[in-house]
């Protein structure tokens, strides 16, 4: 599967025209950086503008983290096919992610309910030509990855040795650069930090307004803004925003050296867990997401509540013992150290778990690109290719269909098992968390 070819310049629909991308984390960025790379903005005229609250990388953004996982394991063989494609950008010696995955190979996990995406997972990595995928043993785990030294009762697994991981905040801050050194201006803090999409008496978007009233214009608007772009837009029932918690634990430098073996592992139904990175650090977090509907203004729609508004936020309890109680699974060694840094992820979510990239139905000049579903990061350095022919109105009709703007479409049963099948739990629900909730600063 790859994107169609684009003429230079005056070909395009777009030539010419002003872009505003409303969100700079992997969708709104790898779509700046390949339309002005297809484009070439100062001959065709074109300017494209990215606007966000924070610099990049971040710190909002789900994709700006310490690493992220790159496979292409999955039940749904588009996004298989998609996630190869990816992989070779990622493996690449030279070019803006040059040196930035590790491919340390993972384990695939569950015990229960997530078995089934698991196979099919690694059927589609057998049709793609991919060796080398085999269920393993506890104790064959345990040679590949000596670290390991809890029991693993149970646990059902799988090893991918083509797996890796990428330093993730890194290689979106390196796509921005790259980006803006084609032309792509990036405006952020209260400029950039967008509050509503700006519309004309005939209910075309014409731009966006800033947390400050800066107004930004452009003849395309494109909605790309995570987690938190339903509170842009009205978007149906399609997004909810969730998160999951995720903890550091800092190793000594002797510590470092003791756990560079570690694998990465993928629990389905309970976390996940990182090989020590260049710090030192290890990274934990759980795969059982949470939502947030404590909003007044949109009863019923779970939007993010991010720490940089409200700093006296910690993690719940009991989501942090169950983070501990699976490490003693595997790595009981690690289970009680304390956090070096813990925080909530937040990404947004559609009911099928496909990306949303497609045009607004009923407002001339808004796009979308969203929908990132916990999955999208890994796809940053080809992601942009397939929202830029979405713009020029070229993308290929299956894709078009999947990601098109849907809401009350079933999940059909032909898309996969879903990998993280457990149901979610609202903030609201620790009682550690509500006084927290209450503190708003």
């Amino acid at each position: 599967m790859s994107s169609s070819s684009s003429s230079q310049g005056a070909a395009s629909p777009l030539a010419g025209k002003s872009i505003l991308f409303v969100g700079g984390g992997t969708f709104g960025v790898s779509a700046a950086y390949h339309l002005a790379e297809r484009l070439g903005l100062a001959s065709s005229k074109t300017t494209i503008t990215v606007v966000d609250r924070f610099e990049s990388p971040s710190p909002i953004a789900a994709s700006t983290d310490l690493n992220k996982i790159v496979r292409s394991d999955y039940s749904e063989p588009m996004y298989a096919k998609l996630g190869v494609e990816a992989m070779n950008e990622w493996k690449k010696d030279t070019g803006i992610f040059a040196g930035m995955f590790q491919q340390t190979g993972w384990f695939l996990a569950a015990q229960n309910a997530s078995i089934p995406f698991i196979e099919a997972s690694a059927a589609n990595q057998a049709k793609l030509g991919i060796t080398g995928v085999k269920k393993v043993t506890p104790a064959e785990a345990r040679q590949i990855s000596p670290s390991f030294t809890g029991p693993m009762d149970d646990w059902q697994i799988w090893w991918n040795p083509w797996a890796g991981w990428t330093t993730s905040g890194d290689a979106l801050a390196a796509m921005t650069t790259a980006a803006k050194k084609l032309g792509v201006r990036y405006v952020s803090g209260d400029d950039g930090w967008i509050k509503k999409l700006l519309y004309s008496p005939d209910g075309t978007c014409i731009g966006a307004e800033a947390e400050n009233g800066a107004r930004h214009y452009a003849d395309v608007v494109v909605v790309s803004a995570g987690a938190t772009s339903a509170r842009l837009l009205d978007f149906e029932g399609q997004l909810q925003a969730k998160g999951h918690v995720v903890g550091h634990i800092q190793l000594t430098p002797e510590e470092t050296k003791k756990y560079a073996d570690l694998k990465i592992v993928d629990h389905f139904e309970q976390g996940i867990l990182f090989p020590p990175n260049r710090d030192g650090i290890v990274k934990v977090a759980t795969v059982n997401f949470v939502t947030n509907h404590e909003s007044q203004k949109a009863p019923g729609l779970s939007l993010p509540r991010f720490r940089q508004d409200n700093p006296r936020d910690d993690i719940p309890r009991k989501i942090e013992g169950e983070i501990r109680s699976w490490l003693r699974e595997f790595v009981p060694d690690l289970a009680d150290r304390p956090w070096a840094e813990t925080r909530i992820c937040w990404d947004t979510d559609t009911q099928d778990l496909h990306f949303l990239i497609g045009k607004h139905p009923k407002h001339k000049g808004l796009y979308l690109a969203t929908g990132g579903s916990a999955h999208g990061f890994k796809f940053l350095p080809i992601i942009g290719k397939y929202v830029a022919d979405m713009l020029e109105s070229k993308l290929e009709p299956s894709l078009a269909h999947t990601w098109a703007w849907r809401p009350g479409r079933p999940r059909k049963e032909k898309q996969g098992p879903d990998p993280h099948p457990y149901p979610t739990r609202d903030l609201a629900e620790f009682e550690d968390f509500k006084p927290m909730r209450a503190s708003k600063l």
